[in-house]
């Protein structure tokens, strides 16, 4: 069993933009907190778990989510000093844990094991989301993932 000794949440903004944005490929901030860190598992959410993030955007639609694929650029677990997109166009739909239930039925809630990884640690401002079609959002939406490490 998956146990956590620490985690981080992190959010991806898709900037609303008047007219619609129609970008397709997002990339991280970098993330101080979790620089050099050995990522063991990741986790994405849609509106249905979170609502809103942390900055108050909202939380992408189970609809939006399934539109992106993650790139993770990474080290080699086996030769740490060799970095690159060893994990590319991971279907976000995988990241997500939660099942959540339906009104019909109210006992078809569960919760898979995370997303994980071997202890490499992540680039964040090198790692994005690609998208196979534009939000044309006008909105700020947000893509928000728990990312598990150890140290």
């Amino acid at each position: 069993m998956f146990r956590v000794k620490k985690s981080q949440l992190v959010e991806l903004k898709i900037f609303g933009i008047s007219g619609g944005n129609t970008g397709t490929r997002f990339q991280f901030q970098d993330q101080p907190y979790l620089r050099f860190k050995p990522i063991t598992g990741i986790e994405t959410f849609n509106v249905n778990d979170v609502p809103v993030s942390p900055t108050g955007a909202a939380v992408v639609s189970g609809t939006q989510l399934i539109l992106g694929y993650l790139t993770l650029y990474v080290n080699d677990i086996d030769n740490k000093t060799s970095v690159g997109e060893w994990i590319q166009n991971v279907p976000m739909s995988i990241l997500k844990r939660t099942q959540s239930q339906t009104t019909a039925n109210i006992f078809a809630s569960f919760v898979r094991e995370p997303f994980l990884l071997a202890g490499q640690t992540i680039i964040w401002d090198k790692s994005y989301i690609t998208l196979t079609s534009a939000f044309n959002n006008t909105n700020d939406v947000s893509f928000l993932f728990n990312v598990y490490f150890e140290r």
